[in-house]
């Protein structure tokens, strides 16, 4: 059935795949309260956007028709938080939502917010589950990066239940408030041209790979002095700079260039 309207994302993390089936490769996720269009839907599965330009197919179990509630949102602070049944931390889980989700607030009790989840359910999460960001300069980027240090890899992931190499980055710069795109040949695409030297590379740029000439197949952002926080099995850190004990020989093999989001001035 063809359809061209919006939906709404209401699991955590919802999977979206090359094809409308569960074996299907994983190309990318949507979060908590996404809005995206569909553009096709089917018995199980459902072709859509999500706001990124990113196309795939997610199960029909994981979203909801869009509501438009007339209410005030605010982004997530945790990485994971739990929302619950009641404003008890022994209370029922109802869903969880991760970093940077915005959730629809609908009052406060003590210590805890209630919000009203995408299909109409209400939960409580604690109010230092929410809390303020860095500013969207160099340093934040490089403050938010190192927080997910550890987090493991996931093919397609974008939040810290697993990250792909592009999806790290791309949440990152979402967390800052700043909107780039979700594959690594795409960040390359977009991103201003900085210096074919690794050593070139500022805080908060971003370091671009092709183990293929001319295919973009990695990124990863720079901390500065030759390093990269990077996901690669997890969020780790190495180091372009053959002296350092980070050194990562086919990173440098297979280094193409680097590039920024950033103006000089930030």
């Amino acid at each position: 059935m063809h359809i061209m309207k919006n939906g709404q994302i209401n699991v955590s993390v919802a999977n979206l795949y090359r094809q409308p089936r569960y074996s299907s490769e994983v190309v990318s996720q949507g979060l908590l309260g996404e809005i995206f269009t569909i553009l096709h839907r089917d018995n199980n599965f459902s072709q859509i956007k999500l706001d990124d330009g990113y196309e795939g197919w997610l199960s029909n179990y994981q979203w909801v028709d869009l509501t438009n509630y007339r209410l005030n949102t605010k982004r997530v602070r945790s990485h994971l938080l739990q929302i619950r049944e009641r404003p008890d931390p022994l209370s029922q889980p109802v869903r969880d939502a991760v970093i940077g989700t915005s959730l629809y607030i609908r009052g406060k009790q003590k210590d805890w917010v209630q919000v009203i989840l995408p299909d109409g359910k209400t939960g409580y999460v604690p109010e230092n589950g929410f809390g303020t960001f860095p500013e969207s300069t160099r340093a934040g980027a490089g403050h938010l990066a190192l927080e997910f240090l550890g987090y493991p890899y996931h093919w397609g992931g974008r939040s810290p239940k697993g990250f792909d190499c592009s999806g790290f980055v791309q949440t990152v710069f979402a967390l800052l408030q700043i909107k780039i795109p979700r594959d690594s040949w795409m960040q390359h695409r977009d991103g201003r041209q900085v210096s074919k030297d690794p050593e070139q590379a500022e805080l908060g740029d971003l370091y671009f790979f092709a183990e293929n000439p001319g295919k973009i197949s990695h990124v990863g952002i720079a901390l500065g002095g030759g390093k990269i926080i990077h996901a690669r099995g997890m969020v780790r850190m190495n180091s372009l700079r053959k002296a350092d004990a980070e050194f990562m020989s086919d990173l440098a093999d297979t280094f193409v260039e680097v590039r920024t989001y950033f103006d000089n001035t930030l």
